[in-house]
């Protein structure tokens, strides 16, 4: 498409995206207005012919209806005359490919259960004759916040083919395990199925390949193929088992609903519902609504049931967030419909950004208190962190789940309860090591970072005196360092040299975070000389 000169930041399309900034020529990062400025990614196709524009809406209408944790929800098409605009929820990650480009290798373990997480989103996929156009590494994207992968192209082919995805996951499978000997490959009969070239001997459904994965337990027959099972490879492959089992209840969820109707789902999901005074107003199931907003009521009071989110929290958590645009609750009147469409949208984002946490806080939400948030800080700054530092590193975690003037400081409830989850969450696994630093000499620290974690290095020097610091190692870990009051000295960014000149107060902290799907090494050094 030719550059419309209209089109730049601070642009807003269909009253509601606000153009942050261009990604290509036909993709953006935006903000939505009617969500409280969650990122959102545009793709805007212009030059259609009208038979064109008609087939992408009716196809983009069947994607609406796709509900899964790993395929971010699609909005609403936007038509402005000239172009369509398709938003989809930001996801913050790197694509396998860019991973194996950064030098990163996959284990069997980490395949299978790559493979036991995709599986179930291409059931779901297929159960609307839905498939994904591009199984490649460069296509599927290992999301920052929870470590789940995320297919990014959908497709509604023609004809439509369920072998065609199942033998491109095999092949993204081999891809992946390419430095691996052949006989570790012929060892991992599932995949042997799911690629063989004989149709009657493949899976004949992604169910039936995910049952056999589950079933399936490697047996290591080759040295090559052997790892050793370190404290760290553990916390890490325990890790992916909690995200592979994050999974399963909505995955239920969602096949049951498909089977045996909303109605059911409700039938099982009003024992627990709230009623009398405690029910909230923007939430009431009246017959009198529109059939469709109360399957779209039914659908989410289903998935905060499967994700184990406390009901009544959720919906304050919304009221609160619609409230702050101004004005009132919507009611069930006719002429609320607008309004009660911009509720079930903050809705959906709100639930995406839950969807994040994982398993063992999400049922604690709407009980976190501030005794918990107290006695983790303290728990840290005993071991050398400055109290101002372990906020920041919290409200860097809270971005993912609140918005940017809410994550920096403690918010007001109901937000605070994702605050204080941000801070178990990014706290609960921090490893600190404190390093003392004498004038006139250099030390060198080796350290290791598991996968998705980070490192806390408080640096003691004597006062007056000039530090230089090195360090080294994986492309995918990033450092960052702070004073000892909190303030930021060195921006996150690659591992590198910075020299912080006169240090006037200990310690300084230097933070280490490792984005790789594996642990990894790292090299400190650190250099402390007078200043005269």
């Amino acid at each position: 498409m030719e550059d419309d000169p209209s089109l730049e930041p601070g642009a807003l399309i269909g009253g509601r995206y606000r153009l942050e900034r261009s990604l290509s020529d036909d993709r953006w990062l935006a903000l939505d207005q009617a969500a409280a400025d969650a990122p959102t990614h545009l793709t805007v196709l212009s030059e259609l012919t009208e038979e064109q524009g008609e087939e992408l809406s009716k196809r983009w209408l069947q994607l609406q209806r796709v509900l899964h944790p790993q395929l971010p929800r699609f909005g609403d098409l936007i038509n402005t005359g000239e172009a369509l605009w398709l938003p989809r929820p930001w996801q913050e990650g790197e694509t396998l490919q860019a991973l194996l480009d950064a030098g990163e290798t996959f284990s069997l373990e980490d395949v299978l259960v790559l493979l036991r997480q995709l599986l179930p989103v291409l059931a779901q996929l297929h159960s609307q004759r839905l498939s994904c156009a591009d199984w490649s590494p460069a296509h599927i994207l290992r999301r920052s916040p929870d470590g789940l992968t995320v297919p990014l192209a959908l497709e509604q082919p023609a004809p439509w083919d369920p072998q065609r995805d199942l033998l491109a996951i095999a092949e993204l499978a081999q891809t992946l395990l390419a430095d691996q000997a052949p006989s570790a490959l012929a060892s991992i009969g599932p995949l042997q199925a799911l690629s063989s070239d004989q149709p009657a001997l493949r899976f004949p459904s992604a169910a039936a390949a995910l049952a056999a994965f589950q079933q399936f337990t490697p047996v290591a027959t080759a040295p090559a193929v052997v790892r050793h099972s370190t404290p760290s490879r553990r916390r890490k492959r325990q890790q992916e088992q909690d995200a592979e089992g994050r999974l399963w209840p909505v995955v239920v969820a969602l096949v049951l609903a498909a089977l045996v109707g909303t109605a059911v789902g409700w039938l099982l999901l009003s024992r627990g519902k709230v009623t009398g005074p405690t029910a909230l107003p923007s939430f009431r199931l009246r017959s009198s609504l529109p059939a469709a907003e109360i399957n779209q009521r039914e659908q989410l009071l289903n998935r905060l049931r499967a994700l184990q989110v406390d009901r009544r929290w959720f919906l304050k958590l919304v009221d609160a967030s619609f409230l702050e645009r101004g004005g009132r609750l919507p009611s069930d009147s006719q002429a609320d419909a607008p309004l009660r469409k911009v509720w079930s949208e903050l809705a959906e984002d709100w639930l995406s950004r839950v969807e994040q946490l994982p398993l063992p806080l999400r049922p604690r939400l709407g009980n976190l208190t501030a005794t918990d948030w107290n006695r983790r800080q303290q728990g840290l700054v005993a071991q050398g962190l400055s109290p101002e530092v372990v906020q920041k590193l919290v409200s860097g975690s809270a971005l993912n789940l609140l918005n940017g003037p809410q994550a920096a400081e403690i918010p007001a409830e109901p937000f605070r309860q994702l605050w204080y989850a941000a801070a178990e969450q990014a706290l609960g696994n921090l490893q600190i090591e404190l390093i003392k630093g004498q004038r006139n000499s250099t030390k060198t620290i080796s350290a290791r970072v598991p996968a998705g974690g980070a490192r806390v290095f408080p640096i003691q020097v004597p006062s007056g005196s000039r530090l230089v610091l090195g360090v080294k190692g994986s492309p995918l870990m990033q450092m960052s360092v702070f004073a000892a009051d909190g303030q930021l000295l060195e921006a996150r960014g690659p591992l590198r040299v910075v020299s912080l000149g006169e240090v006037k107060r200990s310690p300084v902290q230097v933070l280490i975070s490792n984005d790789g799907l594996s642990s990894a090494s790292l090299t400190l050094s650190l250099r402390v000389d007078p200043t005269q």
